[in-house]
């Protein structure tokens, strides 16, 4: 007991003191480097900023040399640094807007910031490869375009979709290609590819049968909206016999596509088909019908109002009734109380 006392006073304790003590001033020390290089890499940061909207909102064609002078004014060599250009390059891309931001790619390339977005597309880590690709992208990199086409086929889901959407933003090439992409296509992309094509002004594929007849749903579905967008009425009989096809999603945006392009034709099949569709596509075909139905679609929603159970479709095919003819509705329900009460609603919301 007496060497454990003597152990324990003389060297246990004195140990977890000096312990204690390295621990403390370990932490104490961190913290303060913390801060330093917080502070630094943010003096760093403001003064990227400033050169940067200098450099761009002042008349400068030599931008080699000036951008040559300033790399030395900071750690340039830091992938952190390098990394922090690129972002301050990146924020005034996506926060100005017009002609002024024409120098922009000029000014990336000048700092060589394509070797350093190439280089991280390179990494292999997928996350790194989609932060190059997004850089690429965002500043509209289109020497880039071979690098990142190499990753749509990717096995990893998330960096295929960002090379998908960066590869048809960076291409000077038509879109025909589309039709034999295999891979499903999120909501999300399909937004994106559509932004594009509205900011991009691509021709219409040569190719759009072979889109909406294709065996992937999401490059039909994109065909489909295409054809919307161009207002694109020839192949109007293959849209048609899609209202046929197994896959619910693709009739409800051929069903919406039918209303946007007006085709007055559509009507009767749509009857025909409405009482085997489900509730969200008979909704969707009752909003067509209120756009392009006759007097034909007129006969058929009286007599669906006197048979229908569902709520939603009969508040739809009230409204669509009133859109067509409302004089109809007026003297042909004057004794159906819940349909009075339903067109009230549907005059307004709150009753």
């Amino acid at each position: 007991m007496e060497v454990f006392k003597y152990y324990l006073i003389n060297f246990i304790v004195p140990s977890l003191v000096i312990i204690l003590i390295v621990v403390i001033v370990v932490t104490i020390s961190d913290r303060i480097m913390y801060e330093y290089n917080k502070q630094y890499r943010l003096s760093i940061r403001q003064k990227i900023t400033a050169f940067l909207t200098e450099l761009l909102f002042t008349d400068a064609e030599d931008y080699e040399n000036r951008i040559s002078d300033f790399k030395k004014q900071i750690p340039y060599g830091s992938m952190w640094c390098k990394s922090m250009v690129t972002s301050c390059i990146i924020e005034l891309k996506q926060n100005i807007k017009g002609e002024v931001t024409a120098p922009i790619l000029d000014i990336y390339k000048s700092f060589g910031l394509q070797h350093f977005s190439e280089k991280l597309i390179r990494n292999r880590r997928w996350y790194i490869k989609c932060k190059g690709i997004f850089h690429f992208q965002v500043l509209e990199y289109e020497e880039g375009e071979s690098l990142v086409k190499k990753y749509m086929d990717h096995k990893n889901p998330v960096l295929r979709s960002n090379a998908f959407i960066a590869f048809i933003s960076l291409t000077s090439k038509k879109l025909d290609f589309l039709s034999d992409y295999p891979y499903e296509i999120s909501l999300i992309d399909e937004l994106k590819v559509m932004d594009l094509l509205y900011h991009k002004k691509f021709p219409i594929p040569k190719n759009i049968k072979d889109w909406i007849t294709a065996q992937n749903p999401s490059i039909v579905k994109l065909g489909i909206r295409f054809m919307v967008y161009y207002n694109y009425t020839v192949e109007k009989d293959t849209l048609l016999k899609l209202l046929k096809a197994d896959n619910n999603m693709i009739r409800r945006e051929v069903i919406i596509a039918l209303r946007e392009l007006f085709l007055f034709e559509a009507e009767p099949v749509l009857i025909d088909i409405f009482a085997s569709e489900e509730i969200e596509n008979k909704i969707a075909i009752l909003q067509t019908l209120a756009v392009i139905g006759s007097q034909k679609s007129i006969v058929f929603i009286d007599d669906y109002l006197h048979r229908s159970v569902n709520p939603a479709t009969k508040l739809e095919a009230v409204r669509t009734l009133d859109t067509l003819d409302s004089n109809y509705l007026k003297s042909n329900f004057k004794e159906n109380f819940e349909i009075i009460k339903i067109k009230k609603h549907v005059k307004n919301a709150y009753l």
